[in-house]
């Protein structure tokens, strides 16, 4: 056990490395720090008009959906080149002649992505701390609603990996990561377009939207977290088994 997840970190901190000698991941970081601080700038101001709205609703609600949505599209950016630049410069051979099992390389590829958007992340918490000064005390909120965009972001990043193992075009692994997760968004549109009431609960309840939604509210409940891991063991299992067809 020892040995396995010793062969995870070592993928790990190498993932972490090329990413963070990479220009991309500062990129990606200011644009999101800057589009996410003009919305919040824009709800803080607009919270004005709204008297009857608490911070909470009329600011942080708005900017974790936001949030949310944004990573919809940098998700699968952050994952494109895990597997596909691998492939196209061949060098995926010699992780598959290493030691490391699939299920480390993909763990391995995992962790650096998610530490990547944690980084990402970590630059938002300035929002809550900046609402603590106009009178802001619903730290419980702003805890639910971080546990329910890292869940999510998880579930981005499996995708992102999934189409990544495809594919040796990093572009082609963006587009088709970004369509999944929109699929998967928009279910809880067409879900709620429909009369029948067990459609519209089985589309509501596939949606990682529809799951994230309730953590913003301060509800954990047991069930999104089951289907976030659900979620994640299954696309975990569909990259292992893309892994696994390039030995037949």
């Amino acid at each position: 056990m020892t040995t396995f997840f010793k062969g995870v970190a070592i993928l790990s901190i190498k993932e972490l490395k090329d990413f963070f000698l990479s220009p991309l991941v500062y990129i990606l970081t200011g644009c999101f720090s800057l589009l996410l601080g003009w919305l919040f700038f824009n709800y803080l101001i607009l919270s004005k008009n709204h008297t009857a709205l608490s911070l909470t609703n009329s600011v942080l609600r708005p900017i974790f959906g936001n949030m949310n949505f944004i990573f919809l599209f940098f998700a699968p950016i952050i994952t494109m080149r895990s597997f596909a630049e691998e492939k196209k410069r061949h060098t995926i051979e010699l992780l598959f002649l290493s030691n490391l099992s699939h299920l480390q390389i993909i763990l391995g590829k995992f962790i650096g992505v998610f530490f990547v958007s944690l980084f990402m992340l970590s630059l938002t918490v300035l929002f809550p701390i900046i609402l603590a000064f106009s009178g802001f005390t619903d730290w419980g909120i702003v805890t639910s609603s971080y546990l329910g965009i890292i869940f999510s972001i998880m579930c981005y990043l499996a995708v992102g990996l999934f189409t990544s193992s495809l594919t040796q075009n990093q572009i082609i692994s963006a587009i088709s990561g970004f369509a999944i997760l929109l699929g998967l968004m928009l279910l809880v549109a067409t879900g709620n377009a429909t009369n029948n009431f067990i459609v519209t609960q089985i589309f509501q309840y596939i949606s990682v939207a529809f799951h994230y939604e309730g953590f913003t509210r301060g509800a954990i409940r047991s069930f999104d977290i089951a289907y976030y891991l659900s979620f994640l063991s299954f696309f975990f299992f569909l990259t292992h088994k893309s892994l696994d067809s390039r030995n037949w």
